[in-house]
């Protein structure tokens, strides 16, 4: 499961003098259904190789690298993954390989370090969500991220028996039945209440009725506000079954809000308040350190250019408004403006619905003021 940890230690690599290849391909059996990501990778090989200008072991290693993926996705079946990234220093005899759900631009780089900027947008753009399924005497919990369920923990609990037979020792059996139901709901809520510290969202796992009543009657309330929904499900159902249902609800749920936001966003907009659309207005926003969240189209891609000198970045202004000064060439302006917002502490959601991505021409933000 991908992680910050993860990027961390990505992150803290050195391979100097060599370089890492870097390899991210949406191999999406939907964007894909003949194997047409091999043809996009041959394309992006051949146009790294056009303009390669290295020399000696350097370009030796990542000719190598080259190789070495091209082998990968020649050969190898991904899975229920949308998106692969390879890296690759072969100099240093050093691959990595990570599967995901969520689709990513394609890009093929060489740089001093792996280039985990798309990474690392990714994990900023989504957060962690825990379903909790409960029965009475037993309980399991998973943590949902990007695509990948884990189980975190289970939580068991012996449970007397009710008594069969009536009169007084029966309700004394009930109340001791129902008593040690509390304690382990109670018990759940308190693991739950330690894991959800950020702002993660629940799910829960409902086996009856009468358990998730007697469940959210001792969850704290701050975690109330977290439950996104409910899910029918036995607790001994395959890991498979537990994934794709969590992830129904997910995506019913993240794009009903995406829905919301981009409403709110174009009628803020039009109204002139704290609101606006399209690249080169989110980018002089974005600038002037005025926003508070951007929305955009996950696939969104457009060059144009940025300035060495304050990072003011446009589609089509070679010339900085701000500095007056020459602006440079970037193959992609969008990944530089989310890097820029992020910098400034904005909050980032992606749009995988196409529809709702055009209302907004593949992007927006709210402001701050």
């Amino acid at each position: 499961m991908l992680s910050r940890e993860i990027l961390k230690e990505l992150g803290n690599l050195s391979f100097q003098p060599y370089l890492v290849t870097t390899l991210y391909l949406n191999v999406s059996p939907l964007k894909n259904p003949k194997g047409e990501y091999k043809i996009i990778w041959k394309d992006m090989k051949k146009n790294l190789l056009d303009s390669l200008n290295l020399e000696g072991d350097v370009k030796k290693s990542v000719l190598s690298d080259l190789e070495y993926i091209e082998n990968i996705v020649d050969q190898v079946s991904f899975g229920s993954a949308n998106t692969i990234i390879i890296m690759s220093c072969s100099a240093q005899n050093w691959t990595y390989q990570i599967p995901l759900y969520p689709t990513l631009k394609n890009k093929l780089v060489i740089d001093k370090d792996p280039y985990t900027r798309p990474l690392s947008h990714l994990i900023i753009a989504n957060k962690p969500y825990y379903l909790v399924i409960l029965s009475k005497g037993n309980a399991r919990v998973f943590k949902y991220f990007l695509g990948e369920i884990k189980e975190e923990g289970e939580i068991k609990e012996e449970i007397p028996k009710r008594h069969k037979q009536g009169g007084w020792e029966a309700a004394d059996w009930q109340r001791w039945h129902e008593t040690h139901v509390i304690w382990h709901f109670k018990e759940v809520a308190e693991f739950l209440d330690k894991k959800v510290q950020g702002e993660e969202k629940i799910v829960l796992g409902t086996t009856s009725p009468k358990n998730t009543a007697e469940f959210l009657e001792v969850l704290p309330k701050r975690l109330h506000e977290r439950i996104i929904g409910e899910i029918p499900i036995e607790l001994d159902s395959p890991i498979k079954e537990i994934l794709e249902k969590t992830h129904d609800l997910i995506e019913n749920y993240e794009e009903n809000k995406m829905r919301e936001l981009i409403d709110q966003l174009i009628v803020l907009s039009a109204k002139g308040k704290e609101a606006t659309i399209g690249l080169e207005n989110v980018a002089h926003a974005v600038h002037q350190k005025r926003v508070r969240m951007v929305l955009v189209d996950d696939q969104f891609e457009q060059p144009g250019f940025q300035c060495p000198s304050c990072s003011f970045i446009s589609p089509y202004l070679e010339n900085c408004p701000y500095c007056n000064i020459k602006m440079e060439k970037r193959a992609d302006i969008v990944d530089e403006l989310l890097e820029e917002a992020i910098i400034e502490k904005s909050e980032l959601l992606f749009i995988k619905n196409k529809e709702l991505s055009e209302k907004i021409e593949n992007i927006g933000a709210f402001l701050r003021f």
